[in-house]
């Protein structure tokens, strides 16, 4: 199976994605808390019960004059209505399901789906890191828990925004992994992940995984069941 088709991502990270090197491991793979396809999915049925909503006003506006033929409107309405209900289901679904975001012992990547058929890639080799940080953003993360983590790149000290393949202005210096529900976990890790990387490269084969909410017994419990892992 595809990684970009994987329902839950779970230990032991056994994937492979595109441009993967022979020797190079997967510590963490994560897709935006399932929150955002839930309100993506709400406001696609919004926008459907909308356009159905005025094609039955605009059914009854001009009824006095096209008569019994305004019932089309109603009828064009509804199967509009479905079809944007359908396909935009569909479609946020698929891009929510695809866009992943990949920490592994050489670098961090992310595949990002503008259209179920089109993505692209960014990535960030561990030894371009400067510093990693999280923080909530907005109301929406706020509320419902979720943050940001972003790594701070050296190959653009000076944050120069450039163009990137949609034509849309892009920040060089920064990479970021959004609406997640452990960002400062996954920041701290990180932050062990670059030590090891930089002072102990030798333990990068056996660096244990990221593994949410893994503290306090539970990281105790993990340790003692896989012993051939260095953190």
């Amino acid at each position: 199976m595809s990684i970009f088709d994987v329902s839950e991502f779970q230990f032991p990270y056994l994937y492979k994605f595109p441009g993967q090197a022979s020797d190079e491991r997967i510590l963490f793979v994560v897709r935006e808390n399932s929150v955002m396809l839930a309100l993506r999915r709400a406001g696609m049925v919004v926008a459907s019960l909308a356009i159905l909503g005025v094609g039955i006003v605009l059914g009854e506006v001009t009824r006095e004059f096209v008569g019994g033929y305004a019932s089309l409107f109603s009828v064009a309405a509804a199967v509009l209505a479905g079809l944007a209900a359908v396909v935009g289901w569909w479609w946020v679904s698929i891009l929510w399901r695809r866009s992943l975001a990949i920490v592994t012992t050489q670098r961090l990547t992310k595949f990002i789906y503008t259209t179920p058929f089109n993505r692209h890639n960014l990535s960030l080799p561990l030894d371009a890191v400067v510093d990693t940080g999280s923080y909530t953003k907005g109301f929406l993360q706020a509320f419902f828990k979720l943050g940001t983590f972003t790594a701070r790149s050296s190959a653009a000290s000076s944050g120069v925004a450039t163009d990137d393949e949609r034509g849309e202005r892009v920040n060089k210096k920064y990479f970021y992994i959004e609406n997640v529900a452990a960002a400062e976990d996954l920041q701290h890790y990180s932050n062990k992940l670059l030590q090891a990387f930089h002072h102990h490269r030798e333990y990068l084969t056996t660096f244990r995984p990221f593994l949410p909410g893994l503290k306090g017994e539970p990281r105790k419990k993990f340790m003692e069941q896989y012993p051939e892992f260095w953190s």
